[in-house]
């Protein structure tokens, strides 16, 4: 990695208190075979020993940038490290994930001989130590390997299979492609990789994957997107709500087939909706939400979009609490009044 010419591969890595992870990913960093690239850390306001941690790896690494911002959040770390970044190719890692050696080196093979925008790979899920689950793959389908596509027909593909994934690691991208579409990651909202991939595969004229297996996601079963403490739970419901509202957004703007991609996918992220209202426990709750999407739309959308029965009966079940909640609203203002008389 010591060259003075701009690095073929610029690597962004958003991290916040990310102290107990980042040695993994620093020992996949250093022991990659392919060399020309460059590291760019945005260390998001951690308050533990993550900056101290990065500046010293970058003291002796002459292509490692470590960039301090206060924290706000992962799309806003990502859209940073791409504005630093030099690379003709970006490639997003997230610290307390891990690589394989070879993780650049295919990506970068791949994404050269068949001159992509958007190269892909597989990877793994694991807890504590890379490979510890080697039953978790990340893709389970056999997707065509290797073979060039619009990332139109990707979608629709891995949409049919039931392997559609919205994460932005597990790529190698064009910046020049990126910047020509102005895509950047969506700020202060969760679910910004799935919008992110929306518009990168609506947009790309030449995608294609590898099935060998060098990324590992590190699940982790108490990770915001698991807390059940209902702060959370509502929390996950608003940003899901924002979600749809950008696909269906984009959906509008668009013609077939990609609008109708667009809506199939915010129908499904519409029964991932319908669990989260379900997972509330408290009816109070349940009503107070099903009333905001009736009031918003959602409902009546959704239900012009339903494939299939059991989701037009999680539909009906929403519109029941929706009424409970009018009906409750209609009771209250009565009584007020039959008390003012």
């Amino acid at each position: 990695m010591h060259t003075n010419h701009n690095p073929s591969v610029s690597v962004v890595i958003p991290a916040y208190q990310a102290e107990k992870w980042l040695p993994t990913l620093l020992e996949g960093l250093d022991r990659q075979t392919f060399k020309d690239f460059e590291v760019i850390f945005v260390n998001d306001g951690s308050t533990d020993n993550t900056g101290v941690i990065l500046e010293n790896y970058a003291a002796s690494r002459r292509r490692v940038r470590v960039i301090h911002q206060v924290n706000k959040g992962v799309g806003a770390a990502r859209n940073t490290g791409i504005e630093a970044a030099k690379g003709e190719y970006v490639v997003f890692i997230d610290a307390d994930d891990a690589i394989s050696e070879s993780h650049l080196d295919d990506l970068f093979s791949l994404a050269t001989s068949l001159n992509l925008e958007v190269a892909m790979c597989n990877g793994w899920r694991f807890r504590e130590v890379p490979g510890d689950d080697p039953d978790a793959r990340w893709i389970t389908k056999p997707f065509p390997e290797k073979k060039a596509m619009s990332g139109v027909e990707w979608f629709e593909l891995t949409l049919n299979m039931q392997e559609w994934w919205g994460c932005p690691w597990m790529a190698m991208i064009r910046m020049d492609f990126l910047r020509r579409h102005s895509i950047g990651f969506a700020e202060k909202m969760s679910y910004e990789d799935n919008l992110w991939n929306v518009m990168v595969q609506t947009k790309a004229k030449r995608v294609a994957y590898t099935s060998k297996q060098s990324y590992y996601y590190r699940w982790t079963p108490n990770s915001i997107l698991n807390d059940p403490s209902m702060s959370q739970k509502l929390w996950r419901i608003e940003s899901c709500m924002a979600l749809i509202e950008k696909i269906w957004q984009l959906a509008d703007s668009e013609t077939s087939p990609t609008a109708v991609l667009l809506k199939r996918l915010a129908a499904n992220k519409g029964r991932t909706l319908l669990a989260y209202v379900a997972e509330l426990g408290s009816f109070d709750k349940r009503i107070a939400v099903s009333c905001e999407l009736q009031k918003r739309g959602f409902l009546a959308r959704m239900s012009r979009d339903v494939e299939t029965v059991w989701y037009r009966k999680r539909i009906l079940r929403a519109y029941g609490f929706a009424f409970l909640g009018m009906l409750r609203d209609f009771l209250t203002v009565r009584e007020i009044k039959e008390d003012s008389t």
